[in-house]
């Protein structure tokens, strides 16, 4: 069981304290769950993965995953980012095989490069790239191959970081697809998946549940839940009723905090060049 609890989960960086980028996050994903977490930039939907994945540090008590603090990055919590995060002195193959190498620790050479083809193979990579070196691959590829090495790691775990963001429309709607296979495939033992992005289409695509993030200091303002019937497919975005719906109530949500940041922001221009003009003319 891996349920992850966020309880008023409270976040600011170390170099800026008084700058809260989560103000109070609740929330429970239970084991299997795809959830997609969607919002403005600079909402903290990185930084919340980030802090799943042990990568910055959360207080104790404000995060669990199975009923225990996250102290420290875990293999049983794997995390694939944007830009793919493969070494680029290492072949393609040995940026999966290096990963096994870290958790199943008896296993010989060969047994971690069968399980990497293995991967290669479900990912729908030809064999002849396991050798060449990622600056030889193309972006897809690339990405391809990171996924790859998560799902070879059989963490429990998966957290995705806006990972086709910089593909193109085909390549992305193929790799979608493909991870959402990958992941159903896993039945009962599926993986939790924490998967950000910015496109509402690709959250109603992917998800089981869909979380809105409000601007910082962030806190839920939206979720919602598809039940196995109700679960949009590909082809029912822009024709099924209750789908469009949802698609443009999800739209709106963002868009209505993106106007209203950039209000505030405006406002706070506004007060401090005000209050700039009563200083200059007290000096004089």
């Amino acid at each position: 069981m891996q349920d992850i609890v966020f309880k008023d989960l409270k976040f600011a960086y170390p170099d800026e304290p008084g700058k809260m980028v989560l103000g109070g996050v609740d929330y429970e994903a239970n084991k299997g769950d795809f959830v997609c977490l969607l919002g403005q930039s600079g909402c903290g939907k990185s930084t919340l993965l980030r802090l799943v994945a042990g990568l910055e540090k959360s207080n104790p008590e404000e995060l669990l995953v199975n009923g225990k603090p996250v102290t420290a990055p875990s293999l049983e919590r794997v995390m694939i980012f944007q830009d793919y995060g493969l070494f680029p002195w290492m072949t393609a193959g040995e940026n999966i095989m290096i990963a096994l190498k870290q958790k199943y620790k008896d296993w010989d050479k060969s047994q971690r490069a069968k399980v990497a083809y293995e991967w290669m193979n479900n990912l729908g990579l030809d064999e002849d790239l396991f050798d060449k070196l990622p600056a030889n691959l193309s972006g897809g590829q690339r990405q391809r191959f990171a996924v790859a090495r998560g799902f070879a790691l059989d963490s429990p775990v998966m957290l995705m970081d806006e990972p086709f963001g910089a593909l193109d429309a085909v390549t992305k709607a193929l790799l979608q697809d493909t991870v959402v296979d990958l992941w159903q495939k896993g039945g009962d033992n599926r993986k939790t998946i924490f998967f950000v992005t910015h496109s509402v289409e690709e959250a109603l695509i992917l998800a089981t549940d869909i979380v809105v993030l409000g601007q910082a200091p962030s806190k839920i303002i939206y979720t919602h839940h598809f039940t196995p019937e109700t679960k949009p497919t590909r082809d029912r975005l822009f024709t099924d009723p209750e789908v469009v719906n949802l698609r443009e109530k999800l739209t709106k949500i963002i868009d209505d905090e993106i106007q209203e940041k950039a209000r505030r922001v405006k406002a706070e221009k506004e007060q401090a060049a005000a209050a700039g003009e009563t200083s200059g003319k007290k000096k004089h």
